[in-house]
C-alpha cells in the first residue's frame, strides 16, 4: 500500500468528523490533523470544562470549523441526546472516530448500571454508531474507525458470553475487563464490516491501535497499582522505546483517511511488537477475529443498549 506519512492525507475540506474523546491523547491529535487538513470537526467530549483549552488550541491550527459538543459514553441518555443532536444539525457525516476509552480503576458502573469499562469503551460507541448510522449511511464513502489495544489479544469474550459477562462480570478483575472491552472493539469493527457489505451499504468500518504510549492514561495505570514510583524511569524509558501521543495517532488518523485500506482492515504501528513505528494493516489478532463471537456479542449489545440496527 505504500509508504504513508501525513503528507498523504490530502485536503478534507467539506468532509465532516466526529471524534470521540477529542481533548487528549490519541483523539486530541486524530482530531487536530484532521482539522489542520480542512475537516469539519466535531469534538465529542465528557469533561466540557477540560476541554475548552484542547478546543482552543485545535481551532487555531484548524483550517475548517471546529465545534465542542457533550458526550458522556457512560451515559445513554447522552449518547442519544448527542447523536439525535447530530442528526438534526448535520445532513452527513464522512468519518466517525470511536476512540474515547477508559482504563482500569475500581470497579464502578455506568448510568444504566453497567460496567463501566465495557459500557464506555464498547456499549456506548455501539450505540453512538448505531444512532448515527442514518448519516453514515448518507455519505458516500464514510468511514467508522474504532480504537482497540494490543490488549484486546488478552481479551476472553467468546460466542457462549452472557449478557453479565458484558454488564456484571464477576468475579471483577479490572485488566481482564478492560482486554475484553477491546477484544469486543474489534469484534464491533469486523461484525460492523460484515453488516454493512450485507446491506449493501459503503460505509466501511475498520479497527486501529495506537501501540504502547506513555500517556496520563498508562502512568494512572502504574499508579493504581502503586507503582507511582515507576512513573519517572517509565517516563525516561517511554521515550526511547514508547510512542509519543502524537505518533500514536497515526494509525487512527490513516485508518479514517486512506482510502486504499478497504472496510474490515486494522491498522497499527509496524515496529517492536506493534509497540510503535509506521502505521501498516495488521492482521486481526484471532480474539477479534471470530464471527460466532462477534455475532453474539451484537446481539447482546442490541439488547443491553435498545439500540438495534437498521441499515
Amino acid at each position: 500500500m505504500g509508504t504513508w506519512s501525513e503528507e498523504s492525507i490530502g485536503d478534507l475540506s467539506g468532509k465532516r468528523a466526529i471524534v470521540t474523546g477529542a481533548n487528549s491523547g490519541v483523539g486530541y491529535y486524530t482530531a487536530k490533523v484532521l482539522a489542520q487538513h480542512g475537516a469539519d470537526v466535531v469534538m465529542a467530549c465528557r469533561d466540557q470544562e477540560r476541554s475548552k483549552k484542547p478546543f482552543d488550541e485545535i481551532c487555531e491550527v484548524s483550517t475548517g470549523t471546529v465545534v465542542l459538543r457533550q458526550l458522556d459514553l457512560a451515559d445513554l441518555d447522552s449518547v442519544s441526546e448527542f447523536a439525535d443532536g447530530c442528526r438534526t444539525d448535520f445532513t452527513s457525516l464522512d468519518f466517525l472516530v470511536n476512540n474515547a476509552g477508559i482504563m482500569g480503576g475500581p470497579q464502578r458502573t455506568t448510568a444504566q448500571g453497567f460496567e463501566l469499562q465495557m459500557g464506555t469503551n464498547h456499549l456506548g460507541h455501539f450505540a453512538l454508531t448505531n444512532r448515527l448510522w442514518p448519516l453514515l449511511a448518507a455519505t458516500d464513502s464514510a468511514r467508522v474507525v474504532s480504537l482497540s489495544s494490543l490488549a484486546a489479544r488478552d481479551g476472553r469474550l467468546s460466542a457462549a458470553m452472557t449478557r453479565e459477562t458484558l454488564v456484571d462480570p464477576s468475579p471483577y478483575s479490572t485488566f481482564k475487563v478492560y482486554s475484553n472491552t477491546k477484544q469486543a472493539t474489534l469484534l464491533f469493527a469486523q461484525e460492523l464490516h460484515r453488516r454493512s457489505q450485507k446491506a449493501g451499504s459503503g460505509v466501511a468500518s475498520l479497527a486501529a491501535h495506537p501501540g504502547v504510549s506513555s500517556t496520563g492514561l498508562f502512568n494512572r495505570q502504574l499508579r493504581e497499582r502503586h507503582l507511582g514510583a515507576l512513573v519517572p524511569i517509565v517516563g525516561t524509558l517511554g521515550r526511547i522505546t514508547l510512542a509519543s501521543p502524537r505518533a500514536s495517532a497515526n494509525p487512527s488518523i490513516r485508518a479514517v483517511t486512506d482510502s486504499t485500506i478497504g472496510s474490515g482492515e486494522f491498522v497499527g504501528p509496524s515496529q517492536l511488537g506493534q509497540f510503535r513505528g509506521k502505521p501498516e494493516v495488521m492482521k486481526v489478532v484471532r480474539e477479534g477475529s471470530d464471527p460466532a463471537t462477534a455475532a453474539r456479542l451484537w446481539d447482546l449489545s442490541e439488547e443491553i443498549t435498545g439500540e438495534p440496527f437498521t441499515p
